[in-house]
């Protein structure tokens, strides 16, 4: 999105109330909330409060439909995605498909992986998991190299961020992927901080297992996580943490034991979190109808320029400086910086902050040049 693209900017920057009143540079950690997300939540409890249980039948076909929606962004073959509430949950699943009293029972992960998804994994060396974590010299980035040698016969699961929430550094993921194939292992990407704003596609990648959520760069709000996996491996998997929506049949109420859906579906659990799912749904279809090549010409050229920016001031910045090393946005870090973060929220600067990386600024599609200018122009006066 270029200066070319104003008006139909201002035109979307309309869709977004607080936008209104404050300068919002946080889209990384919370994307903004449409108008179109509260008609979704109007919607939900007038079919509530008018059909009561009959809304079920109104309810269970939009889960397929917002699940394919987020499948259109990333590239995903109609019926591959499926929603669950978090993607811990999600990935907690995905573990009980796998048999960890066997040889191949290595899990593999980063360092800078997102700490929710370390528990996850780490909880399951009590059922046999041999976790192996990959180490990074800087705090901010590992080499590619590093995590391939990591992967051998006995990895029986792969589990790497697209990009580190502590960095925006980005993964080569196509190159780990590779790797995986040569030793026979599956790789679990978690996207959560890219989708949105980093184009990829989960076919022409060949991935195997993607996990996101709704509530960053797609604009979804939180309660909506999501789940790809390859159409050849699905019927491999027979999630433990389940419940009745993964029956093949939910509705005929049949004893244990389940008989898995052949659909995503099996990877359902207990009684949906509606609410959460058809309030995301807006966002999503606002992502998809910009398209994300679009939003990240955009961010790139914002990105730069806020990376621009802190280096003339004398700032520290610790995400790549070449764009196609970095997610959608930037750390800037200095003496302070904490402090300053709790200033500008104060004042209505919607930025974010995390030890060792510093405040996280990240523009979306409805970000001006003139809300970069301002930020910096609100953290010269503090720093006085």
């Amino acid at each position: 999105m270029r200066e070319a693209d104003a008006a139909t900017q201002a035109v979307e920057r309309d869709r977004f109330p607080i936008l209104k009143d404050s300068t919002y540079l946080v889209s990384h950690s919370m994307g903004a909330a449409p108008l179109e997300a509260k008609a979704a939540l109007d919607r939900y409890w007038d079919e509530w409060a008018s059909e009561g249980p009959e809304a079920w039948e109104l309810w269970l076909p939009r889960i397929g439909e917002i699940a394919d929606g987020i499948g259109r962004i990333v590239g995903a073959p109609s019926g591959s995605v499926f929603l669950g509430p978090n993607v811990s949950v999600l990935q907690a699943a995905l573990a009980t498909c796998f048999d960890f009293r066997t040889e191949r029972n290595e899990v593999v992960y980063e360092s800078l992986q997102f700490p929710s998804l370390t528990y996850v994994w780490r909880e399951w060396e009590r059922y046999g998991a041999q976790c192996r974590v990959v180490s990074s010299d800087d705090g901010r980035t590992i080499p590619t190299e590093r995590i391939c040698a990591a992967i051998g016969e006995k990895t029986a699961l792969v589990v790497i961020s697209h990009a580190y929430y502590v960095s925006g550094a980005v993964a080569d993921v196509r190159a780990i992927q590779a790797r995986c194939r040569e030793t026979g292992a599956l790789l679990c990407v978690d996207a959560y901080q890219t989708t949105g704003v980093y184009p990829y596609d989960v076919v022409e990648w060949d991935l195997d297992v993607v996990t996101g959520g709704s509530h960053k760069w797609l604009l979804g709000g939180p309660g909506c996580g999501w789940i790809y996996v390859k159409p050849e491996l699905r019927e491999r998997f027979r999630p433990a943490v389940t419940g009745w929506m993964a029956h093949e049949r939910p509705f005929a109420f049949e004893a244990a034991p389940i008989s898995y859906a052949t659909s995503m579906y099996r990877f359902g659990h207990g009684t949906p979190t509606i609410p959460g799912y058809v309030v995301a749904q807006p966002g999503h279809d606002l992502v998809r109808s910009i398209g994300v090549a679009r939003i990240r010409g955009h961010n790139v050229r914002l990105t730069t320029k806020i990376a621009e920016l802190a280096l003339e001031r004398g700032l520290r910045v610790n995400t790549p400086l070449e764009p196609e090393r970095r997610g959608g946005w930037v750390g800037v870090d200095f003496d302070g910086a904490e402090r300053a973060y709790r200033a500008l929220v104060q004042r209505r600067v919607f930025v974010d902050y995390r030890p060792d990386c510093g405040l996280r600024i990240g523009p979306h599609f409805y970000t001006t040049d003139g809300e970069v200018d301002a930020l910096f122009d609100e953290l010269t006066r503090l720093r006085r």
